[in-house]
């Protein structure tokens, strides 16, 4: 027994010294030894577990607030820094041109084989250039059948809620919407969201509950390993919200049901078809890689851009002169409206040229800001910054919501204002505004979606605007800030949505 005790104290005591040794190292010889930032943050990773788990999401105002103590840059991990420049943006994310991303981000959604979480740019490349001619603008502009299709029973449903005079969250009627028109894109089915009764239970109450997951994932990515590993019925039981994702992941049953006769009954060809179909080699059409890519699709095509129409119809409403000025040009640019058809006189190519629309589907998106964990890029070569050398292999991170709420790009940036970017606005340092709208990403990883989801925003704001009077209930400004960093912006957790009354409508002028 001695024995034994004297080996276990052997191996504390150089257990022990090789902590000492290694928190030496960090905060004295490494790389980013003299770089700014707290201690502790140099030392280990812990206080990420502390605000993103233990505190839930929180991690993003302590990066916030450590740029106001130490300034435009700050060491927050032992290997990490963190910028705070608008203008370093596009030196990153755009200039760079491809570059890797940083491969301890990739388990949180325990999905590491999609192109989202891809991180050597060689294989991102591979898996990118497959997806996007599915989302190019002139594929969206065919697909518009499909989304006014979606539209239309969204239309419908709203007007329903006009009859029973009852409010409605409508923040789960975007929520369905998004699900039904990228679920039917990547399948040629979908779970009918649209037409559940208060749009309950929904896809993307399963995608939440991964998303406030997936915090606890990126510190513990073995947690998910053993997830992925268990029987699905187990999993099932322990959080029914997953049932949804598992049956959507049954990659080998809709592989033997993409006939061509489900295609023709579709009207239209599928992500999933086209991908089997395509070059891709046999390595990157596994049903383990296709069930990752799937989730990743699904899951951005409804979560952002549910999420940016809620926030944008609340602010729309909640602003007078907005809804105002909106609801004139629409009624102008639509003058006629009818119930059989509701979203026959929308089109996405006419409603992209209103200016004040474009502007309202700009600040939406900006103030929604598409995600909110930081982005990190690993270079190869040293990144200067200042009087900062930052040496090659560091991973450099930004986040968008901080740029999007730079004051000297964006004044009084926590306003929705359609009119900052109606006539070419300008920057003050004279560039275009443009160059800092960032949130749909910006370079070779860029969000994927972009068309898609701008297609989706500007049918969905009209239809909303022009054919209903609506009225925010018992909702107020606390129900869009963002309260979490789940990967995604989250407002308070116990909030009820975006819930209106439908005070009018105007399908029968």
């Amino acid at each position: 027994m001695s024995s034994l005790h004297t080996s276990l104290a052997a191996a504390l005591v150089a257990w022990l010294f090789y902590l000492l040794v290694l928190t030496v190292y960090r905060l004295f010889f490494h790389p980013l030894a003299r770089f700014p930032g707290p201690a502790y943050a140099a030392v280990s990773r812990w206080h990420e577990w502390y605000y993103d788990v233990y505190l839930g999401g929180k991690l993003i105002f302590w990066i916030e607030h450590l740029h106001k103590v130490y300034g435009p840059i700050v060491r927050i991990t032992p290997d990490e820094v963190h910028i705070l420049d608008a203008d370093l943006w596009e030196t990153l994310y755009t200039k760079a041109g491809r570059v890797d991303k940083y491969q301890y981000m990739s388990p949180r959604f325990g999905n590491e084989n999609s192109v989202l979480t891809t991180a050597p740019d060689a294989l991102h490349r591979i898996r990118r250039n497959a997806l996007n001619p599915f989302f190019s603008r002139q594929r969206i502009v065919d697909l518009q059948t499909i989304i006014k299709g979606k539209l239309d029973i969204l239309i419908r449903k709203v007007q329903t809620a006009k009859t029973n005079g009852q409010p409605i969250v409508i923040s789960r009627g975007f929520q369905a919407f998004a699900e039904d028109v990228i679920m039917n894109y990547t399948f040629a089915h979908d779970y009918d969201s649209l037409n559940k009764q208060d749009w309950k239970p929904i896809l993307h109450d399963s995608f939440q509950a991964v998303s406030i997951s997936g915090n606890m994932a990126l510190q513990f990515p073995w947690i998910p390993k053993i997830l992925n590993a268990l029987p699905k019925k187990w999993l099932a039981k322990i959080e029914p919200l997953y049932d949804l994702i598992f049956r959507m992941q049954a990659i080998k049953a809709l592989k033997s049901g993409m006939s061509d006769e489900r295609i023709a009954k579709a009207g239209h060809t599928t992500i999933l078809s086209e991908l089997l179909r395509g070059d891709l080699p046999a390595e990157e059409l596994s049903n383990l890689r296709l069930q990752d890519e799937a989730q990743l699709i699904i899951g951005a095509g409804l979560a952002t851009t549910g999420w940016t129409l809620s926030l944008g119809i609340y602010y729309i409403l909640s602003n007078p002169n907005v809804l105002h000025t909106l609801r004139k040009e629409l009624n102008d640019a639509i003058p006629e409206a009818n119930l059989r058809s509701p979203s026959q006189h929308l089109d996405w190519t006419k409603l992209e040229r209103l200016p004040y629309l474009m502007g309202c589907v700009r600040e939406a998106v900006r103030l929604s800001y598409s995600t909110t964990s930081r982005n990190a890029r690993i270079f190869k070569t040293p990144i200067q910054f200042g009087d900062w050398s930052i040496p090659a292999g560091t991973p450099i991170s930004m986040t968008i919501p901080f740029l999007n709420h730079n004051e000297e790009i964006f004044p009084n940036s926590y306003a929705f204002v359609p009119e900052r970017w109606i006539g070419n606005p300008k920057a003050p340092n004279g560039s275009s505004l443009e160059r800092y709208f960032v949130g749909f990403g910006k370079g070779s990883r860029s969000c994927l979606g972009i068309n898609l989801a701008q297609a989706e925003l500007y049918l969905t704001f009209a239809a909303m605007i022009r054919y209903f009077d609506l009225e925010l209930f018992d909702t107020d400004k606390t129900d869009v800030d963002m309260a979490h960093d789940f990967f995604l912006p989250f407002p308070k957790l116990d909030s009820k949505g975006i819930r209106v009354l439908v005070k009018d409508d105007k399908l029968y002028q």
